[in-house]
């Protein structure tokens, strides 16, 4: 089996998880990392036995050895760097959002494809499988006309970088600059992403939306404790036929519950839960609910416990239950197809565009109007203690 060579450029929180995963894949071999904080990287390489470490991105890029990068930095870098992957003739996975507007990431999804590597982005609820049976669901009618879905994402009390202080997170999460935006880049992205997935990624007609700050932090406003994005967005998007989707996305609120998300249809209705049990422990199930009869009646699915046997009964399933072995076995030839994440994290961030565009504008807006009003947020030239980089445009 081809093995496949990996660089991660960006040793922070998230690499972590990366580098767990990597681990996990038979035929993934993490060679080099770059980081521009010395001190980070190095405590980084000898942790996981990495002897080749960068913290000037170009030399990495120079090596003729890597096969594919990883892009583990802030929000606003994730363009910039993944375009300078890309041409440098290397596949590219970067985590999510896929950019700090959706004008970056239309630049880079275009990019991809003029290039032809590979570029995947994390949009980790994909690869659950309540959201596997959910959209073999919708694809096979079950459902009926699916008219209505709901994204929601709770965290009573968890802003980065301030409740949950450093070096936990750092406070360059809530900044414009590094972050973008808050709470919906953060979070909302995956439980967008996953809804968009199951209804076939429909087509965005326009959105209305408003974000919101208001949260004290310490008994003051948290902006005086740095924090510059959102900590609540809320949103109303219509698609193609009629369909809707609500969004409301926390950081911080005073509830301590928002409800489960969801999809109906005028033939049944899907409820994703948290509440499966595999082993002992929770884990993302889906209820499917109807009436026959003129009784009403609810299904439990058991996605968790079905997604667990779906490995025996299919090969490829294997590859299915985290998108880095998706990455990873797409590169190798071990998987033929794959989700292409980088076009669903796109009308990702059309919607989450269209969120923040409407606050501003205090009106509606239409797919056309985000495309053509969203403006990169790009940092396209960082100071560092070994220079400064100028990121290609």
């Amino acid at each position: 089996m081809k093995e496949i060579r990996v660089a991660i450029i960006g040793t922070g929180v998230i690499s972590h998880q990366h580098m767990e995963r990597y681990g996990k894949i038979h035929n993934a071999k993490v060679v080099a990392a770059c980081d521009i904080d010395k001190k980070k990287l190095e405590t980084w390489g000898e942790k996981y036995q990495i002897k080749d470490l960068y913290t000037d991105y170009r030399q990495l890029l120079k090596r003729d050895d890597i096969d594919a990068v990883d892009v583990c930095l802030h929000n606003n870098l994730h363009v910039p760097m993944s375009l300078e992957v890309l041409r440098a003739g290397k596949h590219c996975y970067c985590e999510k959002p896929m950019a700090g507007s959706y004008a970056d990431a239309k630049h880079l999804y275009e990019e991809a494809r003029k290039t032809g590597k590979e570029l995947s982005i994390h949009l980790d609820f994909l690869f659950r499988p309540q959201s596997r049976i959910a959209r073999k669901m919708v694809e096979n009618g079950e459902l009926g006309q699916v008219y209505h879905a709901r994204s929601v994402g709770l965290r009573r009390c968890m802003r980065p970088g301030l409740d949950v202080p450093p070096p936990a997170f750092s406070r360059d999460f809530l900044t414009k600059r590094w972050a973008g935006h808050g709470a919906l880049y953060d979070m909302g992205v995956y439980h967008i992403s996953q809804l968009l997935y199951i209804l076939g990624t429909p087509k965005l007609e326009r959105v209305t939306g408003h974000t919101y700050q208001k949260v004290p932090y310490l008994g003051k406003p948290a902006a005086e404790g740095g924090m510059e994005v959102e900590e609540l967005g809320i949103g109303l998007a219509t698609y193609e036929n009629g369909l809707t989707l609500d969004v409301i996305e926390s950081w911080a609120i005073h509830m301590d519950e928002l409800g489960p998300a969801f999809l109906v249809g005028d033939k049944g209705g899907l409820k994703l839960t948290e509440d499966d049990m595999v082993w002992g422990k929770p884990a993302p199930g889906l209820k499917f609910l109807t009436t026959k009869d003129l009784a009403n009646v609810d299904i439990n699915l058991k996605a968790a416990e079905n997604g667990m046997s779906e490995v025996f009964r299919d090969p490829d399933a294997r590859f299915l239950a985290d998108d880095q072995a998706c990455w990873i076995a797409y590169l190798s030839g071990e998987l033929k197809e794959r989700y292409d994440t980088a076009w669903l994290a796109l009308q990702t961030m059309l919607v989450s565009e269209g969120i923040f565009l409407s606050g501003e504008l205090k009106r509606e807006v239409t797919a056309d109007e985000i495309e053509s009003l969203s403006q990169s947020t790009a940092v396209v030239e960082q100071e560092t203690e070994w220079g400064t980089f100028h990121y290609q445009g």
